[in-house]
């Protein structure tokens, strides 16, 4: 059915009895003994019942036409939540990302003081490699190594700067902290007290560094073998027992990266034998070019 414009209940019945009827009301009673009056009672009926039908037809139009517009507006409603809720969400993963880039500090306990000593602190380039778990020069975590990054720290106003990234900034930091130091002594020419006290504060950054603990243990054990070992007593003993240290762990820290590596806190006593003997060595060829 083609689409009613009205609500038929507005239509107002024609006067069927008019003049204007009369030709209608005719042809209704033709040769039948109706009155012109039953003929417009006739019309009217039929009026009213084609009304009837086009009432019914309208009220269904109407329900139809009501039911798609609720159906539209629930989709629009539909479509607006969801274009809520995804702005809220990208809101929120913006709030979680930018909480994320925020500082962070980490929380204390209250009444406690500081501690009656307070470890030295070695340069940011050894700290980086410990955490990156690269050989780095135990004079570093030596009083003279310590006391040569708080020098550094004092004239870095007056140093040169670089760009480093920290998370998703750019900083500058003094240029010193990115390079080894022009004073490094390499372990093998360290004093034995230097050794000795650098190899305590090595140990004590690893710890804080959170190093695995297996390979904290295997170190510590490394050093253990090193200070406790009978051979300091001979001549020249703690300069084979250094040159010892100092290329096992250098070689340890190489086989790490390779994915290959030794327990270094195994001693072998062969390998002190030939480093022994290439410390005796080098002491003759030095008496001999004294002569």
């Amino acid at each position: 059915m083609a689409r009613i414009a009205s609500d038929p209940a507005l239509d107002i019945e024609p006067d069927f009895t008019s003049v204007t009827f009369e030709g209608i009301r005719n042809r209704i009673i033709g040769n039948s003994q109706l009155t012109h009056a039953e003929a417009a009672n006739e019309l009217a009926t039929g009026w009213q019942q084609d009304r009837d039908i086009r009432l019914a037809a309208w009220m269904q139009q109407t329900n139809e036409e009501a039911l798609l517009v609720l159906e539209a507006a629930q989709a629009e409603h539909a479509r607006l939540e969801q274009e809520r809720l995804l702005l809220e969400q990208e809101a929120e993963n913006e709030r979680k990302e930018t909480e994320k880039k925020k500082p962070k500090i980490n929380d204390f306990k209250v009444g406690t003081s500081v501690g009656d000593t307070l470890t030295p602190r070695p340069s940011q380039y050894a700290i980086h490699k410990l955490k990156s778990f690269e050989y780095v020069e135990l004079w570093y975590f030596s009083p003279d190594g310590c006391k040569e990054t708080a020098d550094e720290a004092k004239s870095s106003a007056d140093g040169t700067y670089g760009f480093t990234k920290v998370d998703d900034f750019i900083a500058l930091k003094p240029v010193a902290s990115f390079k080894p130091s022009h004073k490094v002594v390499q372990d093998h020419s360290l004093e034995w007290r230097q050794f000795d006290m650098a190899k305590n504060s090595f140990l004590l950054h690893i710890n804080k560094l959170n190093w695995p603990e297996k390979h904290q243990r295997a170190i510590m054990m490394f050093f253990m073998n090193i200070v406790s070992h009978p051979q300091r007593a001979e001549p020249f003993g703690e300069r084979a027992l250094l040159l010892y240290a100092a290329r096992v762990r250098r070689d340890w820290h190489d086989s790490l990266t390779l994915d290959n590596a030794f327990d270094i806190s195994v001693f072998n006593l062969s390998l002190l034998r030939n480093l022994a003997e290439e410390v005796w060595n080098k002491s003759r060829l030095e008496s001999l070019a004294e002569l």
